[in-house]
């Protein structure tokens, strides 16, 4: 074989090899662009397979949207007169919490993910979301579950597992929260009430007749006197409390420490000077009668203060008839009259609330006593006479 020969199988042989050197690197390269783009894939469907973005977009869309819609449907289902929907809503917002929070609960199925979902800790519904497995054979990624075959690869995941969730359905109910209360309020019969600046119609009356506290015992001797009712409003969402309005309109703070008398109608001074200077001169007359001995020398006098065949003369002559059985002072002396309080009863009748001091002079001792007395008196045209003391 000549020279020539043998340099020209060494060029055809150094061809063949760079070529078949250039085929391996090309299967090489394209081993390796598949498998890393299988590994791109991988990675791609991996991040989408993480729930926690489907659940994120899921709670904004809630609190953005749906939830504002679901109190607001809620709220128009109940009635709510003297509010109106938007102060409805911020009512059951505040009363539920305004941070939407969720946990996961065992959902029992594979593929399959239930929530919880809690309004500042109280449960108000769920949500659930599944993998869609429609995903699966679009997941390219044949040559990376090669390598789960390998023990070093075992967190490769298959193509079921890589699957993206979605929210395949939900549910909230919080009409078994109560958000509502009621409100009452017990007034004198002209005065009436108001909520949230509304007028409270009679329609809201549930109870009527309810006697004054300091009228209890002349309802039977006094027909006509004043009265109170009961206001009761419900469907009021969180707490609202009555204003009370007097007959003209004016706005009235019930003082809880103080008796009816606060309601009674008030007297004109000259009606209060004149019924005051009535209950001095009365007292101390009453005090003598009920306090001494001398219960006759006593008698004349008072009955210039009480008005004939009214139930206090008659209990002047029942006095009368059992006194020598058990009367003891000799006489009495009345110091520090003060009139406490004065009203009227209409139809004219009047209380007159006073206290005054006794000095009993006994026979052998001083009793001295503070007295505490209610006084009923009528005005007509034989001008003021008593009719009852209490």
């Amino acid at each position: 074989m000549t020279e020539r020969t043998k340099q020209k199988r060494r060029r055809i042989g150094k061809a063949i090899y760079t070529v078949l050197l250039l085929i391996f690197a090309f299967v090489l390269i394209m081993i390796a662009y598949i498998v890393l783009s299988d590994w791109q894939n991988y990675l791609i469907a991996y991040e989408k397979s993480q729930p926690d973005a489907v659940i994120s977009e899921y709670m904004e869309n809630l609190k953005s949207t749906k939830w504002e819609q679901m109190v607001h449907d809620a709220v128009t289902q109940m009635e709510h007169p003297f509010q109106s929907d938007a102060e409805c809503e911020e009512v059951i917002n505040k009363m539920l919490g305004e941070t939407l929070q969720y946990k996961e609960t065992p959902s029992g199925a594979e593929n399959v993910k239930v929530f919880n979902v809690y309004c500042n800790g109280n449960p108000v519904g769920q949500f659930q979301m599944e993998r869609d497995l429609s995903y699966e054979n679009s997941i390219k990624i044949d040559s990376v579950l090669m390598l789960r075959k390998i023990e070093f690869f075992w967190f490769i995941q298959d193509a079921r597992s890589l699957c993206p969730w979605k929210i395949t359905g939900d549910s909230y109910d919080i009409s078994n929260f109560t958000f509502t209360s009621s409100a009452s309020a017990v007034v004198p019969e002209t005065y009436s009430i108001r909520l949230n600046g509304i007028d409270v119609g009679p329609e809201y009356i549930t109870e009527t007749g309810i006697k004054y506290d300091v009228l209890e015992p002349y309802y039977e001797d006094y027909p006509g006197l004043p009265t109170k009712v009961k206001y009761v409003v419900g469907n009021i969402f969180g707490k609202l409390d009555p204003v009370v309005v007097d007959p003209q309109g004016n706005e009235v703070k019930i003082d809880p420490t103080r008796d009816d008398s606060q309601f009674m109608e008030p007297c004109s001074a000259e009606e209060v000077s004149a019924l005051s200077e009535f209950a001095y001169s009365f007292v101390e007359p009453y005090a003598r009668f009920t306090g001494t001995k001398n219960v006759w020398g006593n008698y004349g006098e008072l009955k210039n203060y009480v008005k004939p065949n009214s139930e206090f003369a008659k209990r002047m002559d029942l006095f009368i008839e059992g006194a020598d059985a058990w009367l003891n002072f000799h006489s009495v002396e009345v110091n520090n009259v003060s009139i406490n309080s004065v009203y009227s009863l209409g139809g004219g009748f009047y209380v007159i609330n006073m206290t005054y001091d006794t000095t009993n002079y006994a026979a052998y001792k001083t009793v001295n006593e503070t007295n505490t007395r209610r006084l009923i008196v009528c005005w007509d045209n034989s001008g003021i006479q008593a009719v009852s003391v209490e």
